[in-house]
């Protein structure tokens, strides 16, 4: 019978188990996060915090990195760690300027590489924002520094 609990087209009877529940799907033992969200509360933009939890499982963050938007440009920061704490900290500032960053919006940050990272804004709605280097108005990749501010 199909939909029935007992048995699944193709597999045969389902066997109950005690304890720890059967994998389905694709599944890996050892993945970790490779996105973390931050949310834009001030307007405030000197340095932006990795989470912690982030920080902890990929260990050692490189202390130069580039941040690609959706659209193409491309940020080079610097990251500084603080006891515990790691910061994406120069650059931040002209990335935020740039792409015009404010209050309750948020973004998502992907680990690409071990010093690259893609980051998709998305305003209060929680609709993504496209929003292209103002220096750049074609389709050509652009790079943003501090002396574009």
């Amino acid at each position: 019978m199909l939909g029935s609990p007992a048995q699944v087209p193709g597999e045969g009877p389902v066997k109950k188990r005690r304890g720890r529940p059967d994998k389905v799907g694709h599944f890996h033992e050892d993945a970790g996060p490779d996105h973390f969200l931050r949310i834009i509360f001030k307007p405030t933009f000197g340095r932006l915090m990795i989470p912690k939890a982030f920080v902890k499982w990929f260990g050692e963050i490189p202390s130069n990195v580039i941040v690609t938007t959706d659209t193409r440009c491309n940020s080079r920061m610097t990251t500084r760690r603080e006891d515990n704490d790691a910061f994406i900290d120069q650059g931040w500032t002209a990335f935020a300027i740039v792409h015009q960053l404010k209050v309750g919006q948020f973004l998502t940050f992907k680990k690409v590489s071990s010093f690259e990272y893609s980051v998709v804004i998305f305003d209060h709605t929680c609709t993504k924002v496209v929003s292209r280097c103002p220096y750049h108005g074609d389709d050509t990749r652009c790079v943003i520094f501090e002396h574009h501010v």
